[in-house]
């Protein structure tokens, strides 16, 4: 979703339908932001102050009083006592004069007379609060961070302070008297510059700016620059609200009604055009999170917000403000200047110029209602579409950067993350679909609060309205809470359909014990053709391996076998799984010897799980399905994974419990089977024979065949052309067979050497040895695999006890 792309793009790239879904958003966005960007900001980023130099009074350890103006052999003297300024480059606190050159000298070495410098102070504050367009009621306090000392060339590049505490709003810069030419400061917000200084003045000059502005001070040409340098802290609270031309709120409220009411096709959607759920402004300032509240806004985030909640109160709409994180890839070329942000937590160095936006995304969360109060069961990832702003995330600073060299397919690429704040409002009469969407947690707490107050009607009715846009949200919300929940709400509401259709995204892997018991009321209330369509969309999509929610097979059919619906779910889901299973199976065809003990190695855990699940409700009918499947000469499992199986499933179970899974047919086949092969003589060390697997039809697959299965031959050139090369290779590697392959490339075509290898009698060893392991320990479980007289029980898959 690229939020911050430009129009034109997006229109090249969309199809014609989309293009023209993609106009008509634009321009119901634009009518917004124009109607936002003509509300007067009520004050600026930047402003200056000039103040009597007696009005303070400070010495410097090391260098004593200071007297005004600085003279350059004081200045001297202070440079003599400070050291190399540092700045922040990501986590690291790094020196680099290419970026800034100036002297520091800390704030625990400054001496200040603080009731005179505040005496003189104060009106200066309040004169700067009012033109950063702050509310009445509010103060500002001045926290003192460092000295600094510029030179003849010294400078400090583009850089943004961060907010060190939630209270900071701003920076002071508090410049001294003191000879000097050069040294403009210079300070960008919004596409928009103001330079102050650049030439000693008898005063002291008070430079001060919102926190999140990019500022530079440009090299001095001669003499020293000296400052102290603040923290501009916000004191109090607003009184009243702030006020905005009628106008201007008839022209927004406009644009906003228009934007609601029109129906507009959803980017990459097929659905029919609706009306859209939000409207999102991204505001122009950066506020941190215990930061960010409707009192404490800045400049013309206060007027704009106070215009929108005019808004939302004459259409009835819910508004919050949210914490938005927004992440953009560029298109970037290697720049020798970069953005700076001056912080040791945070802050990168670009150090590139960013050229096309490729892609961007967003998310909100920390919302935050209209009383203050925290909102955390909301987050959302909006839609472009929904997205309106005065102010591109490209003009602030980010607080992360990756920077990612060519890379094959695209050019050089800069990710960045930025974080700013937003607005966001949606009409109230659609707070329950548009709340459900963000939070589906939130939505079920409002059915179930709706159910425990009686009104069942208004329940199903509010759960019918979750149904259109449902499964998408539902698949995202995580925890096991959600889904027990859901379904104890599904319950109550005695719903057929509704509970199908609320059901459907969560899949059964998401049962938890707890849920199964609800979910099994659930089947005895709504009957098996209701289950069997449920698990039929749980488990629609093709798999070539078993499912993930198998491992919890035992335990549901051990809770659905109580009643007689849930009994018969859980014979069909043994006997759909078992069927399953064996049609995988079938498609993997005869493989070679150490292939298929790879393959079925993997399905030792849904083989032990269908097992267990069989013995809890007695289903002996699949279980002997399955075991036939298991044994037969076609589709058997290689010995070494059927005693593998077999340990598995008496791992942890007293021989009782193992007998009642009735694999006593398995065992006997498998002590059988390795009998007769330990029986059998040894390879003799002439038979170079190798069983070959089934592969294809081709003339290439029966020449190389014949040449696995001649006992006398061990080497095999083959002139073959590169394709068929390649297909005899893929054979050979793919089941592990011990053949080595060169070619020799010489001559047209080049000739294909095929060896058999002496790991071919390396494995029969390693063969045999397992087999005569594996025999000991069968003999030691005989009385746990002899036949069970056990029959006609429902047990439990841990204890072996009768629940039925």
């Amino acid at each position: 979703m690229n939020i911050l792309m430009t129009r034109a793009t997006a229109r090249r790239q969309a199809p014609d339908r989309a293009e023209q879904e993609a106009v008509k958003a634009e321009v119901l966005l634009r009518g917004v932001t124009a109607a936002l960007a003509a509300i007067a900001t009520g004050g600026t980023f930047a402003t200056e102050v000039r103040l009597s130099a007696g009005g303070l009074r400070l010495a410097v350890e090391g260098v004593g009083p200071l007297r005004s103006p600085i003279s350059a052999a004081v200045a001297k003297q202070l440079i003599a006592v400070a050291r190399p300024a540092p700045f922040g480059r990501g986590e690291r606190t790094v020196y680099d004069r290419s970026v800034r050159d100036t002297w520091e000298i800390e704030a625990r070495r400054i001496e200040i007379e603080e009731p005179r410098w505040q005496h003189a102070l104060a009106p200066a504050l309040e004169t700067i609060r009012e033109r950063l367009g702050l509310p009445e009621g509010v103060r500002l306090a001045a926290k003192l961070d460092k000295m600094l000392v510029y030179g003849p060339g010294q400078f400090f590049a583009p850089h943004q302070d961060s907010e060190r505490s939630d209270d900071m709003v701003g920076s002071l810069v508090v410049e001294l008297p003191s000879r000097h030419e050069g040294g403009e400061f210079v300070v960008r917000h919004d596409q928009e510059n103001k330079t102050f200084g650049g030439a000693a003045t008898k005063d002291i000059t008070l430079l001060a700016f919102y926190a999140d502005c990019h500022h530079e001070a440009r090299p001095v040409r001669s003499g020293h620059r000296i400052i102290l340098t603040y923290h501009l802290l916000r004191r109090g609270k607003a009184k009243g609200e702030a006020t905005v031309r009628p106008v201007d709120v008839d022209r927004l409220q406009a644009g906003v009604e228009t934007y609601f009411a029109t129906p507009v096709m959803h980017r990459y959607e097929r659905s029919a055009p609706r009306r859209p759920d939000r409207l999102i402004y991204l505001l122009d300032h950066e506020y941190t999170e215990k930061g960010l509240s409707w009192e404490h806004l800045k400049g013309a985030d206060r007027l704009r917000v106070a215009a929108l909640r005019e808004v939302t109160a004459r259409l009835d709409c819910e508004v919050y403000l949210a914490l938005a994180e927004v992440h953009e890839t560029w298109s970037a070329d290697e720049d020798s200047r970069g953005w700076y942000d001056d912080d040791e937590e945070t802050g990168d160095v670009d150090g590139y110029s960013l050229t096309d936006l490729i892609d961007d995304d967003i998310s909100l969360e920390h919302f935050v209602d209209p009383d203050g109060r925290a909102a955390p069961d909301l987050r959302i990832e909006p839609d472009r579409d929904e997205i309106c702003f005065t102010r591109a995330s490209v003009d602030m600073s980010p607080f992360k950067s990756e920077y990612e060299g060519y890379m094959g397919n695209y050019g050089n690429t800069m990710e960045r993350w930025y974080r700013r704040a937003a607005l966001v409002m949606w009409p109230r009469a659609r707070d329950f679909t548009i709340r459900a969407a963000m939070s589906p947690s939130w939505a079920v707490e409002q059915l179930a609060a709706l159910v425990k107050a009686g009104s069942l009607a208004d329940a199903r009715a509010r759960a019918d309205e979750l149904v259109p846009d449902w499964d998408p949200v539902a698949r995202r919300e995580g925890g096991a809470a959600f889904v027990s929940n859901v379904l104890k709400v599904l319950v109550s509401l005695e719903d057929a359909r509704l509970s199908l259709a609320l059901l459907s995204p969560l899949e059964p892997a998401r049962l938890s014990p707890r849920s199964m018991l609800t979910f099994a009321a659930l089947v005895e209330r709504h009957g098996l053709a209701w289950a069997k369509e449920l698990f039929s969309v749980w488990t629609q999509a093709e798999r070539y391996d078993a499912p993930p929610w198998l491992s919890l097979l035992p335990q549901l059919c051990q809770v659905l076998a109580v009643g007689p619906q849930g009994r018969a779910l859980a014979e069909w889901l043994v006997s759909r799984e078992v069927d399953a299973y064996m049609q995988r199976r079938a498609r993997h065809g005869k493989l070679s010897r150490v292939l298929a003990e790879e393959q079925a190695s993997g399905d030792l855990d849904a083989l032990s799980k269908m097992f267990e699940a069989a013995g809890v409700i007695r289903a002996s009918v699949s279980r002997d399905e399955l075991v036939a499947f298991l044994i037969a000469p076609e589709t058997a499992l290689p010995l070494a994974s059927a005693g593998a199986l077999l340990m598995r499933v008496e791992d942890g179970r007293t021989p009782e419990m193992v007998r009642t899974l009735g694999l006593h047919r398995l065992y006997r086949h498998v002590v059988d089977s390795i009998e007769r092969s330990l029986a059998a003589p040894e390879r003799d060390p002439g038979d170079w024979s190798i069983e070959p697997p089934v592969s294809c039809a081709c003339v290439l697959c029966e020449e190389l065949s014949a040449f696995l299965r001649a006992r006398e031959r061990i080497r095999h050139p083959w002139p073959l052309a590169k394709d068929a090369r390649r297909h005899v290779h893929g054979i050979l590697d793919h089941n592990r067979l011990p053949v080595s392959h060169k070619t020799i490339r010489q001559g047209r075509p080049y000739t294909l050497v095929l060896t058999k290898t002496n790991e071919l009698f390396k494995r029969d060893k390693a063969e045999r040895a397992r087999q005569r392991e594996l025999l000991v320990w069968l003999k030691r479980q005989q009385g746990a695999f002899s036949p069970s007289s056990v029959k006609g029980r429902v047990t439990d898959a841990k204890t072996g006890r009768s629940i039925a």
